[in-house]
């Protein structure tokens, strides 16, 4: 009766484990593209308000 527990918890143990492993990877990788996107430009130049798009 014991043994089911001791054998669940191991178990779960080595899942963890290996799901752990998994490298992480966020946001852009060295020699991908980026999309243009817009920003709306809050200094006191001229174009202060506008939206603007970078590339």
């Amino acid at each position: 009766m014991i043994r089911l527990p001791v054998f669940l918890s191991l178990a779960l143990l080595a899942w963890m484990s290996t799901t752990g492993q998994a490298e992480v990877k966020s946001g852009l990788q060295v020699g991908d593209y980026v999309d243009a996107f817009d920003v709306k430009d809050c200094s006191s130049g001229l174009s202060k308000g506008k939206t603007l798009c970078y590339r």
